[in-house]
């Protein structure tokens, strides 16, 4: 049986609690499936960064195309703020399947895997 639907986080309050909670509604819009999680904005708290879609759903059903990725900034309290894609500048098109951080050199990359089309890097201004 399932009871919950939404986006979520399971945050670890310790002695083996752990507490729900939904990310905020634009998490919501479509499929997730890539998920990282980094200090992106470097203020000591850890952010997200999602992507998903699901193309080849039943044709009466239709196609879960409506997230283009979201970065969600930490309070590191729980609570996640969205930035719009201008602000965050990442652009997620396609099905997301898998989101890496790697290191080369002395640059951080974020690498984006999607279902039948090109790879995604993005060069992070982060240390």
């Amino acid at each position: 049986e399932a009871f919950e639907f939404s986006t979520s986080l399971l945050i670890n309050e310790g002695h083996g609690k752990f507490i729900l909670k939904a990310l905020p509604v634009e998490a919501q819009i479509s499929a997730v499936y890539g998920i990282e999680i980094s200090d992106f904005d470097q203020d000591g708290n850890q952010d997200i960064v999602l992507g998903g879609n699901f193309f080849r759903a039943k044709p009466e059903i239709g196609r879960y195309d409506a997230s283009f990725g979201l970065l969600l900034i930490g309070d590191g309290k729980g609570n996640f703020t969205p930035l719009s894609e201008k602000e965050s500048g990442i652009r997620l098109d396609g099905e997301v399947r898998d989101i890496i951080l790697i290191t080369v050199g002395r640059e951080k990359l974020m690498i984006v895997a999607r279902n039948n089309d090109s790879v995604i890097t993005y060069k992070l201004n982060i240390k």
